[in-house]
C-alpha cells in the first residue's frame, strides 16, 4: 500500500509540475499568478480555429494502427465513423466567459462556425456550491451541427422534420437543465460551504508558487523563453515525454525535498478549506509515513519511469508523439493578458489537424449569477426517452444471465441506428426466474421496452398485452409482485426467440 501511494504521488507531482524552476519559467508562473490575484472577477474571450485533413487523418490513424499491429479488419472498424466525410474541413468557436474567482463560479457563451453557417451554443454555468447548468440552447445548436454534418444520410431519425419539431419544442421548455448538483454528490451542506473559503483562494496563489520554488528547485522544462512583454512556450511530443522522464528522476533523486513542499502546500489548502482537525491529522500522518520510507517514493518513481520508456519506445506511441507540437506565447496587454496559442499533428508531411487559438484575460466586474429556474436532468432524459422512443423504438432486447450465485441478468435495447442521446443500444440491469429448471424472464421490462402496453388483471393474477386489435394474456409465475414469462412464450406476441450459450452463459434475444 505504501509503495502505491508513492507510486501515486510521483505520477501526480508530474502531471501538476509541468513546469520548472529557473528565473524565466518561475517569471511566467508569476505572471499569471499576480493577475489571477488582482482579479475577484476575470473575463475571458477569444477565437480558436481547427482545421482537420479527414483523408490525412485517415492515413494518419492507419499507419499508427499498423505500428501498433492491428489487423486490416480493426483498422477499417476503427476508421468507420470517418468513411462518409472526406477532405478538408474547418470549424471556428468563438467563447466569452466570466468567472467569479473567489466563489469559483463560471458562465460561458459559446458559439460554432462551421462550412460557414454560425451555430449558437447557448450558454453553460457552473458553481462549486451550486452545480452545472447547460441551456437548451447549447443542445439545440449541437443538435444543429450534428443534422448539418450528416451530410450524406438522409434516412437518419435525426434529420426528420417532425423529429426536429418535436426536439425544438421539448428544449424551448428546458431553457436550462441542472445537469449535477454538489448535493449529487453526497455532500451535505456543512460540506458545500467549506468548499469555498471565506475571502477567496487568493492565499494560494503564493502557496502555489512557494510549493514550485521548493519543490522543484534547480529543475528546468528548457520549454519556457522571455520574450517582448511575456512568455513563449514551446514543445513536441518527443520533448513532453522526455520531460516526464526527467520529472520522475528529479522526484526520485530528491524525495525528503518533494514531499516536504508537497506536506506545506497541502496543509495550506486544507486551511482555506476548513479541513476538520481529524482530515488534516490523517493526512499529515500519511505524508510522515512516507517521508520515513523515502525508498518507496524512488521506487514508485523508477516504477513509472518504467513503464514510460516501454511505452516511448513502441512505434505506435513513437510516431504519435513524433507528430504532435505546441507553442503558445502569453504577453500582458493592459491589466490583462493576451494568448496565442498553436497545436497541430503531422503526418510526413500532411497536415492533419491544425489548432490555433486567440484569446485574451482581463478583469471584469458584476457577478455570475445561476440560471433561476431549471429542470432536473432526469425530467430532461424523461423528455428525450420518449422522443427516442417514438422516432427511433427499440427493435430487439437481448437478455443475458448465468454468473454463478447471481440471480440478476443483463438487458441490451437494441435500436434500428445510432440514438441522437446515447448510441445503438443501451444496457439496464433486471431480474430473472427459475422454477423446475425452467428459465423465466420478466414481462413488463421486456415488453414495456419494445413499446408494448401491459396490464395487470389482479382478479385473475394475469397480466395482458394490450394493443389495437385486443388483449394477449401472458401466463407465467409470480414473484416478489412481478410477472414472469418463460422465453419460449414471447413467441405468442409474434416476437422471434433467438436462444444460446455464449462463454457459458446463457442468452436470448427476441426480436420484433
Amino acid at each position: 500500500m505504501q509503495k502505491k501511494l508513492a507510486a501515486l504521488l510521483c505520477a501526480v507531482m508530474c502531471i501538476t509540475a509541468f513546469t520548472g524552476c529557473s528565473s524565466t519559467e518561475l517569471g511566467y508562473l508569476q505572471m499569471s499568478a499576480d493577475l489571477m490575484n488582482k482579479m475577484e472577477v476575470c473575463e475571458a474571450s477569444g477565437k480558436v480555429n481547427v482545421d482537420v485533413d479527414v483523408d490525412a487523418m485517415k492515413e494518419y490513424i492507419t499507419d499508427i494502427s499498423k505500428a501498433a499491429g492491428y489487423t486490416s479488419e480493426m483498422i477499417d472498424d476503427s476508421l468507420e465513423s470517418l468513411k462518409d466525410i472526406k477532405g478538408k474541413k474547418s470549424a471556428v468557436l468563438d467563447y466569452a466567459i466570466k468567472m467569479d474567482m473567489n466563489n469559483l463560479d463560471y458562465y460561458l457563451d459559446m458559439d460554432v462556425t462551421y462550412d460557414g453557417k454560425k451555430y449558437d451554443m447557448g450558454d453553460m454555468y457552473y458553481a462549486m456550491k451550486d452545480g452545472i447548468y447547460v441551456s437548451g440552447n447549447t443542445l439545440w445548436g449541437a443538435y444543429q451541427l450534428i443534422a448539418d454534418m450528416a451530410e450524406a444520410d438522409d434516412t437518419s431519425y435525426i434529420l426528420n422534420e417532425n423529429f426536429a419539431k418535436d426536439l425544438k419544442a421539448a428544449l424551448d421548455q428546458s431553457k436550462y437543465i441542472k445537469l449535477m448538483s454538489m448535493k449529487d454528490l453526497g455532500l451535505t451542506d456543512e460540506e458545500i460551504a467549506k468548499m469555498v473559503p471565506e475571502g477567496g483562494f487568493g492565499d494560494l496563489y503564493a502557496s502555489v508558487m512557494d510549493f514550485y520554488k521548493n519543490a522543484f528547485s534547480g529543475f528546468t522544462t528548457n520549454m519556457v523563453s522571455e520574450v517582448s512583454g511575456g512568455y513563449k512556450i514551446q514543445a513536441d511530443g518527443k520533448a513532453v515525454a522526455q520531460l516526464f522522464i526527467d520529472l520522475l528522476d528529479y522526484v526520485g533523486n530528491n524525495p525528503d525535498t518533494v514531499l516536504a513542499a508537497t506536506t506545506t502546500y497541502m496543509m495550506d489548502v486544507m486551511k482555506v478549506m476548513n479541513s476538520s482537525e481529524e482530515e488534516v491529522a490523517a493526512f499529515k500522518a500519511q505524508m510522515d509515513a512516507l517521508q520515513a520510507d523515502t525508498a518507496s517514493i524512488k521506487a514508485g518513481a523508477n516504477s513509472i519511469k518504467l513503464i514510460v520508456q516501454q511505452a516511448i519506445a513502441s512505434a505506435s506511441v513513437s510516431k504519435v508523439l513524433n507528430s504532435f507540437n505546441y507553442e503558445a506565447t502569453i504577453t500582458k496587454e493592459g491589466a490583462g493578458l493576451n494568448s496565442k496559442e498553436t497545436f497541430g499533428i503531422t503526418n510526413g508531411s500532411k497536415s492533419v489537424l491544425k489548432v490555433t487559438s486567440n484569446g485574451t484575460v482581463k478583469a471584469g466586474s458584476g457577478k455570475v449569477t445561476m440560471p433561476i429556474s431549471s429542470v432536473s436532468v432526469d425530467a430532461f432524459e424523461a423528455k428525450m426517452e420518449a422522443l427516442t422512443e417514438k422516432y427511433n423504438p427499440v427493435t430487439a432486447v437481448t437478455v443475458l444471465w448465468g454468473w454463478e450465485g447471481d440471480s440478476e441478468a443483463m438487458l441490451t435495447k437494441e435500436r434500428a441506428e445510432d440514438s441522437f442521446f446515447s448510441g445503438t443500444s443501451d444496457d439496464d440491469i433486471t431480474e430473472y426466474a427459475i422454477q423446475d429448471g425452467r428459465v423465466y424472464l420478466p414481462l413488463r421490462v421486456i415488453c414495456e421496452a419494445m413499446g408494448e402496453t401491459v396490464e395487470w388483471n389482479n382478479a385473475e393474477k394475469t397480466a395482458y398485452i394490450v394493443r389495437t386489435d385486443g388483449k394477449t394474456a401472458m401466463k407465467g409465475i409470480i414473484q416478489d409482485g412481478k410477472s414472469f414469462i418463460s422465453v419460449r412464450d414471447f413467441e405468442k406476441l409474434g416476437y422471434v426467440v433467438e436462444y444460446q450459450a455464449v462463454d457459458g452463459l446463457k442468452q436470448a434475444t427476441l426480436t420484433k
